[in-house]
């Protein structure tokens, strides 16, 4: 396991607003033998804000000046989060270059108090392609756990491109959380590796075999078809309605913040329970009270390229799943159902329901296994070990 190291994560998730992303797990799990400085995202665009993206914008700009105010914060001994004041818009020359100024003069403060020196770069938040040549010495790890060049809360897509690339030819290995991303780097750039996500395999089992029912369900009758993350516009509403509609016995129970989306429909059907943002470490024996786990989304290229992470922490807990067509899912179509429509899905959730056997849920079971945090850490160590050693 990698140790001694100090580490720089430009992270694509705000450590104190969301439920632990990939990279949280992964930072505080690698923070036990090494010191981490995880930077919260400063990417947020305000001309990027268009229409249909402004539903929950107040929310989300309400949660990173909450966490803007934290400044820099110690949650673990070897562990600092630090959210840098920055301008909230993209692309504009001389805005970029005052930002930047900014983030160099707060990332070099933040790294003497921290005690970080010659660090590892992990880059994920691709805003970070302007302060490169700060680090020019340093291991560059480009975590590509979505498809950033698409990212639909920036408003100058070619500025986004281009940052992506800059990041992508900087880094000395690029790993890709998904069989789809994978493809499309290994393309273009050379020591491209696939890992995908991990799983608190044994927090997801304990839950499993415990049983212990969340008050939040209490009440739910079965059986329960769950989900559970922030809810968008990117999932499809219009499915989950048509679902309802024609499983009446099925309760569906949506756990997360609603942050883009008119999800009022749903929210007046009487089997539909939207539960609000659900706090991580309730989220097992949640997903341990569901009797089949959804994974639902509108395709696009975004969608279709994601690993989701829950996909294996519903593994974890041996539950059915059902989901649309994206590949990370279909790779695993004997113990997953993949649908292509929403007929289709609405079919696969009462087949779910009734069809699955001990030894789909087994299979289940062993898949999420192999893929726990600490084998895939031990995977990543040595891929930037070896990096580290050739620099």
């Amino acid at each position: 396991m990698l140790k001694g190291q100090s580490i720089i994560c430009f992270a694509p998730s705000d450590w104190w607003g969301m439920n632990p992303s990939c990279t949280t797990h992964i930072m505080k799990r690698l923070s036990v033998s090494n010191k981490i400085l995880y930077i919260n995202p400063f990417s947020s665009d305000l001309l990027g804000v268009t229409k249909t993206k402004r539903k929950g914008f107040a929310q989300r700009l309400w949660r990173k000046l909450k966490s803007m105010t934290k400044w820099l914060r110690r949650p673990e001994s070897n562990l600092y989060v630090f959210s840098p004041l920055f301008l909230p818009i993209q692309g504009r020359k001389s805005i970029d270059m005052l930002n930047n100024r900014m983030l160099l003069w707060q990332i070099k403060l933040a790294c003497r108090l921290a005690g970080i020196s010659k660090p590892i770069l992990w880059l994920e938040n691709v805003r970070a392609a302007d302060l490169l040549d700060f680090f020019q010495e340093s291991v560059k790890i480009y975590h590509v756990s979505d498809l950033f060049c698409h990212d639909g809360y920036v408003g100058n897509k070619n500025i986004q491109q281009q940052r992506e690339r800059q990041v992508a030819t900087a880094s000395d290995v690029i790993i890709c959380v998904s069989k789809e991303l994978y493809s499309m780097k290994e393309k273009d750039y050379k020591n491209v590796r696939y890992l995908p996500h991990g799983v608190d395999f044994e927090l997801f089992q304990r839950a499993a075999n415990e049983r212990i029912v969340p008050d939040e369900i209490q009440n739910i009758p079965h059986p329960i078809a769950g989900y559970f993350g922030t809810l968008t516009g990117s999932n499809d509403i219009s499915l989950w309605e048509h679902c309802a509609e024609q499983l009446t016995d099925v309760s569906f129970v949506l756990a997360g913040r609603i942050t883009g989306g008119d999800y009022s429909r749903l929210q007046a059907m009487k089997n539909v329970y939207l539960l609000g943002h659900v706090p991580y470490e309730k989220i097992p024996a949640l997903c341990a009270s569901f009797d089949v786990c959804m994974l639902n989304w509108k395709i696009s290229p975004w969608i279709r390229s994601c690993n989701p992470l829950k996909m294996f922490e519903y593994m974890a807990s041996g539950k059915p799943i059902v989901s649309v067509a994206i590949q990370e899912a279909e790779q695993y179509n004997d113990i997953i159902s993949i649908a292509e429509n929403q007929e289709e899905f609405c079919r696969l959730l009462g087949w779910e329901l009734t069809h699955d056997t001990r030894q789909r849920i087994q299979k289940r079971m062993d898949v999420a296994r192999q893929y726990d945090w600490q084998n895939n850490l031990s995977v990543l160590s040595a891929i930037i070990e070896s990096e580290i050693k050739d620099k």
